[in-house]
């Protein structure tokens, strides 16, 4: 069958469910728009207020098609890297912005991991900003992402970048 006869069957939730995965977190900041974005895409200032994006190299600002090495504080105590791409980066116009990294470590290249995280930020009436991050896991070996390890980074990040942002 082509591919709107009856193999569109591949494509029901349970499969879908099963080759993929998200993690998502979302907070208000009390800064400006502007000022979120700044601390978002300036990566040389991840060590100094990040507590699971503990370091980047391979670039010190997001730039569309940058590639960078993230140094994640992952459970108890452990650190990985993650090879990523900027894929897209929408400085703050019309109330909004956005960031994007895919990932590129080695599953992504042999075609077993593909996920972008992609990060988004919208102006609120009373001059806050709304943050948004979320990655989604797709392909074979998407069962086997911790995502609940994940969540709780996004999450920690979230939370840090209100800190940090309230306090300056």
């Amino acid at each position: 069958m082509g591919m709107h006869g009856s193999s569109e069957g591949l494509r029901s939730p349970r499969y879908t469910a099963l080759m993929s995965r998200a993690a998502r977190a979302e907070i208000t900041v009390q800064a400006p728009l502007e000022r979120v974005f700044e601390l978002l895409v300036d990566f040389g200032a991840y060590g100094r207020w990040n507590p699971f994006v503990v370091d980047v190299t391979g670039a010190s600002r997001a730039a569309e098609g940058v590639q960078m090495r993230f140094r994640l504080l992952w459970r108890e105590g452990r650190y990985i890297h993650s090879d990523e791409r900027v894929t897209r980066v929408q400085p703050p116009a019309d109330g909004a912005a956005l960031v994007a990294w895919r990932y590129e470590s080695a599953l992504a290249r042999w075609g077993l991991l593909r996920s972008e995280r992609v990060q988004t930020l919208r102006r609120l009436p009373n001059g806050h900003t709304a943050y948004t991050t979320e990655e989604v896991f797709h392909g074979p070996a998407a069962a086997f992402v911790p995502v609940h390890w994940v969540q709780a980074g996004f999450e920690a990040q979230a939370r840090a970048m209100k800190d940090d942002l309230s306090s300056s």
